[in-house]
């Protein structure tokens, strides 16, 4: 009996996760606008988890990309967070940032948009 409960509820969860992810299989995130939408999905929302786990990996992404292009001599970094910053918090940021920078959303890569957002808040020293 505990094997069929188990069974069941593999099979809901695989069951759920593909119909999240379905829903956001067809939605493309070129902007930093539709980057910004997804990042700002309501808690309630059925789609939140998925949405957040998109959002998170695509900013841990652009930051760890950052890093790796900094981490020579040939480019400087352009923003420099305390290590103490949350995946969370940059998300704040780059939400709130949104808010007062519209001009460009529509217009850039999204990844455009949380570099700039990062750089605002977390500038370099000496930059």
């Amino acid at each position: 009996m505990k094997l069929i409960l188990y069974i069941s509820a593999i099979a809901a969860l695989a069951a759920s996760t593909q119909t999240l992810a379905g829903a956001l299989q067809d939605h493309q995130v070129t902007t930093t606008e539709d980057l910004i939408e997804l990042c700002s999905v309501s808690a309630d929302d059925p789609l939140y988890n998925a949405a957040m786990g998109f959002c998170l990996g695509y900013i841990d992404a652009a930051l760890d990309y950052h890093s790796a292009l900094t981490a020579g001599p040939k480019h400087a970094a352009i923003t420099c967070p305390d290590s103490t910053v949350s995946r969370e918090e940059v998300v704040v940021v780059v939400v709130e940032w949104s808010k007062r920078d519209a001009q460009h959303l529509k217009g850039e890569l999204p990844v455009t948009g949380v570099m700039r957002a990062v750089a605002e808040k977390w500038p370099c020293s000496g930059q």
